[in-house]
């Protein structure tokens, strides 16, 4: 599922392990995947963190880039963060030499479907749920809102209930619609701005006559 929070998620592992304190790999790689998959686009970000020469790289082939990028990483322990993977990628084809022979470089992907991780041979999963009603009200919406304009009108906490109850607990959606509700000081500001965003709970149409 879209918008759970997965992509968040490992933004934050990527920030983590760029922290020196913390961080005892040689090199952390992050790439998009998303759809349609496109290798060379794949491979050049990887050549692009790896800081590949022009005279090892241009012009040659998707096989003899694999075996550049392939032949630093066997040298490196890494941490390779894969972004939205859509179908299995075929790790070898990229140049990602197989983990093990302890050398604890470490994969991380995220995906929308548990096809992806059977596919790739996944060793754990970990699945992002939506968040509870409670949560998702007062962790995500309520603090992105902010007390300010939960304070500033009566109304305005219950239409925050009615709206994080429209997300159905998707953190991004949660975020971008109660950033969007920040300024939002009267009940008639949120009724204008629900409309922009699409999002119009039936009971705000009972109550403002629309």
């Amino acid at each position: 599922m879209g918008g759970v929070g997965k992509t968040a998620l490992l933004k934050e592992i990527n920030k983590k392990f760029l922290e020196p304190s913390i961080n005892d790999f040689d090199i952390v790689i992050w790439v998009v995947i998303s759809r349609p998959t496109n290798l060379e686009r794949v491979q050049e970000t990887i050549r692009s963190r790896l800081q590949i020469p022009d005279d090892r790289w241009k012009g040659s082939k998707d096989d003899n880039k694999a075996v550049e990028i392939c032949r630093i990483l066997k040298t490196k322990k890494f941490v390779l963060l894969l972004d939205d993977i859509w179908e299995p990628l075929d790790l070898l084809r990229v140049g990602i030499p197989p983990l093990g022979d302890g050398n604890q470089s470490k994969i991380v992907f995220t995906t929308r479907t548990a096809d992806v991780c059977g596919g790739m041979a996944a060793q754990k999963r970990i699945k992002v749920e939506c968040l509870e009603e409670k949560e998702a009200l007062s962790l995500s919406f309520q603090a992105k809102v902010g007390e300010d304009t939960l304070n500033s009108h009566p109304d305005i906490p219950k239409l925050a209930e009615m709206v994080a109850k429209e997300c159905k607990g998707l953190p991004l959606a949660l975020i971008v619609i109660a950033r969007a509700m920040a300024s939002a000081k009267t009940p008639e500001e949120w009724d204008r701005n629900l409309h922009k965003l699409g999002i119009y709970p039936k009971s705000h149409y009972k109550k403002y006559g629309n």
